[in-house]
């Protein structure tokens, strides 16, 4: 869930609306798909394995489509040189609560973001584009 818990940080930095309890009117932030026809960013978890003794830590991959593919490009763009530009190191980073859904994080490291890529496009021809992140906490 702390995926989630990114994407209601997203939205409180101005990314766009987080789609919540199947309302997507408006959103253009979604958790773990992205209808057809929607535009927006999409996060799907990753995972990762749980050593002993270690921070846990999730990957991700951050999905991005727009009306056309320069629009979902630039904004992943502009969501990844936000993520990447975080000092979360020696500083307390905290994730927000999505109420009834995730709880906070608190001491939270984000790992800088990984290039863009694209991943083919969609059946109405529109670009996906995609970046990979590290969560630790």
């Amino acid at each position: 869930m702390i995926t989630l818990s990114l994407l209601k940080y997203l939205e409180d930095q101005g990314f766009g609306v987080l789609a919540v309890n199947g309302n997507e009117k408006g959103a253009s932030l979604f958790w773990e798909k992205l209808s057809l026809g929607k535009k927006g960013i999409y996060i799907a978890t990753v995972g990762d394995s749980i050593d002993r003794g270690s921070r846990r830590s999730t990957s991700f991959t951050l999905y991005s489509r727009g009306d056309n593919d320069a629009e979902g490009y630039s904004r992943l763009n502009a969501v990844v040189e936000h993520l990447s530009s975080l000092n979360t190191y020696g500083t307390v980073c905290k994730l927000p609560e999505v109420e009834g859904f995730s709880r906070g994080f608190d001491n939270v490291t984000i790992m800088p973001m990984d290039t863009i890529s694209s991943v083919g496009s969609d059946e109405n021809g529109r670009m996906i584009w995609s970046s990979n992140g590290k969560i630790y906490y």
